[in-house]
């Protein structure tokens, strides 16, 4: 994975850590992958692709819910610039 896709891996899973839809994730440093906690106290271990593929459909579905009006964000919009 590039260096982009990690920064794009770890702002997806800290978003989705901050929207306490995780509770948390860090790298694995011994094997090149990912840690990530569930709310069942499950501990997933991703290589670094499927930690890609997982954080973006848990994403996709964070955002379809924010989308439908099923769930707040807690990130606070935005204004908007004109």
């Amino acid at each position: 994975m590039s260096a982009t896709g990690r920064a794009y891996v770890t702002a997806m899973l800290d978003v989705l850590v901050y929207e306490n839809v995780l509770v948390a994730w860090r790298r694995s440093a011994p094997w090149g992958g990912y840690m990530i906690v569930s709310h069942e106290g499950e501990e997933i271990r991703l290589t670094a692709r499927q930690a890609e593929t997982w954080a973006r459909g848990a994403f996709a579905v964070y955002l379809a819910l924010v989308d439908q009006g099923r769930i707040t964000p807690r990130i606070p919009r935005g204004t908007a610039q004109s």
